[in-house]
């Protein structure tokens, strides 16, 4: 109401085209109907067909969200997307996006000696480093220099230049850099002072960061590789983590026999079907298994019947805080989500984890964990801020290592058994030795 509805009214040519049927989230213009909507609720989304989308703030709304908005267009014969965003992780949102374009920089000419300058290029993209681009004078005052010769740009000389100009979807990369209306003084000083560098890059500088403090890198996975392969069986008793969907992804980890204490990741794959977890389950000796409990309910749940006592069935609780709580009843386990994710980052970074030497499943896992990157998020209701993790990609290993990360954490460290939880099944050896 306070936006659109004043840019239709002053606008002498549409508020003629103006039809009387105008509420808040429905224009009328001539012929055609302009639809505002929300997207966190899927309902608003359903029920109108669009021959254009324009995404606002891409980065707030979920990526189901985003598919399902998309649909829209199923029957226009114009199916124009303009996706619009502050940037926030990397390869995620708007990011995402952007990396399939051509990527257009705003390329500033230096009067002086010719060169030029993508000023968000040339920006450090780490805290401490020295900015080129943006020099001091004297009195105080701040300027946008040329990296090169120092001398003064005017960011108005300057034009859109593409990184991958045969690509057919234009993207643009917005920056306070280049704003005539912020002054460059005010962007040196919040580098050198932020302590929240990740709302820095992403609002003053229009790209997408994230802390290493919050998320693994690919590099660092692939630094816990040892020099065993992946095997297919294993005679010393394993745990087994298992993230459910299309395919089940399996991690099977056990004791390292010639690294105490740390934990050695065996076996990275997927299973088809129940039937192979049930095979994996005999081949590994696996003694305690945690699986996603969602959204295969019923057969998981068949699952864990057929082995009872070694199959647990996982379900987050954003509400959990500490230890993880074990229904020996049920079969289920429950955790915070941030936390668990929390603990298996944990483990990798600490590199209490051996994995199998490279090799292209080494990598998919490693990618699979890197792409759960924690962020602060602000509830907009009551203001409160919590991390979570982002899926930022594919992520089917990283969980599956996380829940075999919560298998292993039911033994006891000093004496490399498991603290069993409820009454034993009677064909269930309580106490399991681990020591290899």
């Amino acid at each position: 109401k306070s936006r659109v509805g004043p840019l239709l009214a002053d606008n002498p040519f549409l508020s003629k085209l103006l039809r009387d049927t105008d509420t808040a989230g429905l224009k009328r213009i001539g012929s055609a109907y302009l639809y505002l909507r929300g997207m966190q609720s899927t309902v608003g989304m359903k029920s109108v067909p669009a021959d254009m989308l324009v995404f606002d703030e891409l980065d707030e709304a979920t990526p189901e969200a985003k598919t399902m908005a998309r649909e829209r267009l199923g029957h226009s014969d114009y199916k124009r997307v303009v996706e619009l965003s502050n940037p926030s992780l990397p390869n995620y949102g708007i990011d995402e996006a952007y990396q399939l374009s051509d990527q257009r920089h705003w390329t500033v000419r230096c009067e002086a000696c010719a060169t030029w300058t993508a000023l968000d290029r040339e920006f450090p993209d780490k805290l401490g480093h020295e900015v080129r681009v943006i020099r001091e004078r004297e009195d105080g005052t701040a300027y946008r220099a040329c990296p090169k010769c120092g001398e003064e740009l005017d960011v108005s000389m300057g034009e859109w230049v593409a990184d991958f100009p045969e690509r057919r979807i234009h993207g643009y990369r917005i920056s306070q850099l280049f704003s005539s209306k912020v002054d460059p003084a005010e962007i040196l000083h919040e580098y050198r002072t932020t302590k929240f560098a990740e709302r820095f890059y992403n609002l003053k500088i229009g790209i997408a960061w994230a802390d290493l403090s919050n998320r693994v890198d690919v590099a660092a996975v692939l630094a816990c590789c040892g020099e065993h392969g992946i095997v297919e069986s294993s005679k010393e008793r394993c745990t087994m983590g298992v993230d459910t969907g299309g395919d089940l992804h399996v991690v099977i980890s056990r004791w390292a026999a010639k690294h105490k204490p740390k934990r050695e990741v065996i076996h990275i794959g997927t299973a088809p079907n129940y039937a192979a977890l049930d095979e994996l389950m005999k081949r590994f000796n696996v003694e305690c298994c945690v699986i996603d409990a969602l959204p295969e309910v019923h057969e998981t749940r068949a699952f864990a019947g057929r082995h009872v006592g070694r199959v647990w069935m996982n379900y987050f609780q954003e509400t959990q805080r500490g230890s993880y709580r074990w229904d020996p009843g049920e079969w289920i386990v429950q955790e915070n989500r941030t936390e668990a994710l929390d603990a298996s980052r944990a483990v990798i970074r600490d590199k209490k984890v051996l994995l199998p030497r490279g090799g292209p499943v080494v990598r998919e896992f490693a990618e699979h964990v890197a792409a759960d990157v924690k962020q602060l998020v602000e509830d907009e209701k009551t203001g409160a801020q919590a991390y979570r993790y982002i899926k930022t990609a594919t992520n089917h290993y990283s969980l599956a290592f996380t829940y075999d990360c919560i298998a292993w954490s039911r033994l006891m460290p000093w004496t490399g058994r498991f603290e069993w939880i409820g009454p034993a099944p009677r064909h269930w050896d309580p106490i399991l030795d681990m020591d290899p």
